[in-house]
């Protein structure tokens, strides 16, 4: 009995040894594949799309939505979406033509793949070359999605889901706030911690950031390093002003911690666009760092 007993202790050890080793297997395929999709495949993000001749599209109206306090930017969220993003892909959204007519002619085929789609941004001397999203009233969705909708430990460039593109003269909140994960590989907002170096800012003033009807350059007017909470009138909580003396206040408040002095200086009724990412590589880390930007220039047609 005794040898029949080891005989079975032996075997309950050998099939324990192989499930590990089959779970050892799958986790380095599982692995494997989330590097693959990662650098090989921009983590789920598309390729820049090619210019293409502009042709007219009708004006669009939006009606601004109802803006609500904040008192942590949307990446302050980021552990607690990666079950969610894991457990199941985003919402399909759909889109119909009437909508897709309106939208310029180089991303109507992102648009169709995404509708989420909201605009392309891209900046010069760094890897910022991607397109951007909003899910209105939700931060949560790309935080580890990539455009694609599966899970990407990047997630993809959001708008924040309060926000209205077009500037106040437009329909639109006074400042829209992109956010983006600061990756260590690179991607995504990684390479906007370039703009802390003043040498950096006066070879590359400005960057794109294209809606879906609109193309546009933007002017850099400060870089600004903080930690969430540490300040009075936080970047992350500007979106709209109720008067000339608030908005005012809100940039001022803003230039007062630029790191350097671009010596320009937004006026009223100016459309204004933040781009927000972590101050470090470290998702746990309550350091921000973040670029505030004026409209100098819209080509195209609306």
């Amino acid at each position: 009995h005794a040898a029949e007993h080891g005989v079975h202790g032996h075997e309950r050890q050998r099939r324990a040894a192989r499930l590990l080793r089959t779970a050892g297997i799958a986790a380095l395929c599982l692995a494997g594949v989330l590097v693959v999709r990662e650098s090989l495949l921009r983590g789920g993000q598309p390729d820049a799309p090619r210019a293409a001749a502009l042709t007219p599209a009708p004006t669009e109206t939006v009606a601004p939505i109802p803006v609500r306090a904040a008192t942590v930017d949307a990446l302050a969220a980021t552990e607690a979406q990666d079950e969610a993003a894991h457990a199941s892909p985003a919402p399909q959204p759909t889109a119909g033509p009437e909508q897709t007519a309106r939208i310029l002619p180089r991303y109507r085929e992102l648009f169709e793949q995404n509708p989420d789609l909201v605009g392309w941004l891209r900046m010069e001397g760094t890897r910022i070359d991607y397109p951007v999203v909003q899910v209105p009233g939700d931060n949560s969705s790309y935080l580890r999605r990539g455009f694609d909708r599966l899970y990407s430990t990047g997630g993809t460039l959001f708008l924040d889901g309060r926000c209205v593109l077009g500037g106040p003269g437009r329909g639109g909140t006074a400042n829209a706030l992109i956010y983006g994960h600061n990756m260590s590989n690179g991607s995504m907002f990684a390479d906007l911690v370039l703009y802390r170096q003043e040498s950096f800012y006066r070879e590359h003033p400005t960057f794109t950031f294209d809606t879906l009807t609109r193309e546009g350059t933007w002017q850099i007017v400060a870089a600004v390093d903080t930690v969430l909470g540490a300040d009075a009138l936080p970047y992350y909580t500007f979106f709209d002003a109720a008067d000339r003396a608030e908005w005012q206040r809100r940039v001022d408040a803003i230039l007062a911690l630029s790191l350097y002095d671009t010596g320009v200086a937004p006026e009223y009724g100016d459309e204004l666009l933040t781009l927000s990412t972590c101050g470090e590589t470290s998702a746990a880390t309550d350091r921000r760092f973040a670029v505030l930007a004026v409209r100098i220039e819209t080509g195209g047609q609306e």
